[in-house]
């Protein structure tokens, strides 16, 4: 598994701007999203991963300008995953399950997609191993140990993206940021919840509530909020069943000393 910063490519197209103030020029980042489609491909015609990237996203999902078509978005993603676009490899996995057209039904061909790009380092992937496992879909086996196994590496993994997004020189990533803070939120919810219940994992309800903890801190230090209804209604849930054990607890000790005498 991959440990540094990601994603291995640049999601952004560098330029030079001037402070307003006088001095020396800096770089800056823009997001591909927020090229036009003519400009994307002058990008991706110098093998650019991150513009080949974009067009494969669009042309998938049919966004900012571009029709959907499979099989340019299948093309498009194709050439960034042999450069390196962790997500694209992962995008490219639904094809095997989806009914694009594209590619012939291969569950199994999925699954070991989806596998390698999270692997090499992709959220996107290891949200949807998450899910896979969890719920059985799309021909995964139900496993819910992988799933919680791959929601600790998707939470870890989420954070790291965070910082790279959140870097000083990178400018309008807003809605990639949002993205993913809604898949951390997520996520902690999802452990939280394996914590609670014992399923992929032990039955800890401290751990169940440190995962709250986290996820909720993660929000509020980031958009300075005091608190997250989510996490407080989650909270309060685990509370109640913590206070149960305890009663459940007394009432054994209570039902063990009665019997001994």
């Amino acid at each position: 598994m991959k440990k540094e910063i990601v994603p291995s490519y640049l999601p952004a197209a560098a330029f030079q701007m001037k402070p307003k103030n006088g001095g020396d020029p800096v770089t800056v980042y823009r997001p591909y999203e927020a090229f036009p489609i003519a400009e994307l491909e002058a990008h991706a015609a110098k093998d650019e991963c991150g513009a080949v990237m974009q067009l494969g996203f669009r042309y998938h999902f049919g966004l900012l300008g571009a029709e959907q078509d499979y099989e340019k978005a299948y093309g498009y993603l194709k050439k960034a995953a042999e450069l390196g676009a962790q997500d694209a490899q992962a995008l490219l996995a639904g094809y095997y399950v989806n009914d694009t057209g594209v590619l012939p039904h291969d569950a199994a061909k999925c699954l070991e997609l989806l596998t390698i790009a999270a692997e090499n380092g992709s959220w996107k992937a290891m949200e949807a191993l998450t899910n896979g496992y969890r719920e059985g879909s799309d021909g995964f086996p139900v496993d819910h140990e992988k799933a919680y196994a791959w929601a600790v590496e998707a939470e870890r993994m989420l954070r790291i993206y965070w910082a790279f997004y959140d870097q000083k020189n990178f400018v309008d990533f807003r809605e990639t940021q949002k993205e993913i803070l809604m898949s951390h939120s997520r996520i902690s919810i999802l452990l939280s919840g394996y914590c609670a219940d014992g399923v992929g994992t032990k039955r800890d309800l401290d751990a169940a509530m440190q995962w709250v903890d986290s996820g909720e801190a993660f929000v509020c230090r980031i958009t300075g909020l005091a608190k997250v209804p989510m996490f407080q209604e989650r909270r309060a849930q685990l509370a109640a069943r913590m206070q149960k054990d305890v009663q459940r607890k007394k009432d054994a000790e209570k039902a063990a000393k009665k019997k001994k005498k």
